[in-house]
């Protein structure tokens, strides 16, 4: 509606600089660490948390060892016997010492300044809260779909983002995929 006493909260709008500077950090992040070499101390190292070791988690530690440079050095699942332990063994597997956690807030307090992203690969219900987390942690993010189960937790983490000045991507399959 064109009505101006419509309450409806819109979009803040993004001009053409902040998208190309965003999207292009954000490819940084999906595809590789060089870009981001400036803000990681000048390494092409790039020091990720995987958060959710579950299905999707593997499918995208899989594709992490693919690109060059990334170390997944922190791993966050709830189910310790089973998730945990076995995105862990494939983490040892590939060769990356990881420190492993079962609480997200324990893992950001303790790898605090030795991470600078974080993959989130948990149930969709614990996106807002785990994006939000890691965003206020100063790390960058990676998201998986959906971005979360409400507008409200979408509002909340595009809000941490912003205030953040990190940058977060939410991956969609067949629509970030060149294929």
């Amino acid at each position: 509606s064109s009505d101006s006493n419509d309450s409806t909260e819109r979009p803040l709008p993004i001009d053409r600089r902040d998208f190309l500077k965003t999207t292009a950090a954000a490819a940084a992040l999906a595809l590789g660490s060089r870009a981001l070499a400036a803000g990681t101390g000048g390494t092409n190292d790039l020091r990720v948390a995987l958060i959710g070791g579950g299905n999707q988690g593997t499918v995208l530690l899989e594709a992490c060892q693919k690109i060059p440079n990334i170390h997944i050095t922190a791993l966050c699942d709830i189910w310790e016997e089973y998730r945990l332990k076995y995105a862990s063994g494939r983490l040892r597997t590939y060769g990356h010492e990881h420190n492993a956690y079962v609480d997200i807030h324990e893992m950001l307090d303790k790898e605090k300044g030795r991470l600078d992203a974080a993959i989130v690969a948990t149930p969709d219900f614990w996106h807002a809260e785990h994006a939000v987390a890691c965003l206020t942690a100063g790390l960058h993010v990676y998201c998986e779909k959906e971005m979360s189960n409400t507008l409200a937790d979408a509002r909340r983490i595009v809000v941490a983002a912003r205030a953040s000045g990190k940058l977060l991507q939410v991956g969609h399959q067949r629509r970030s995929n060149p294929r």
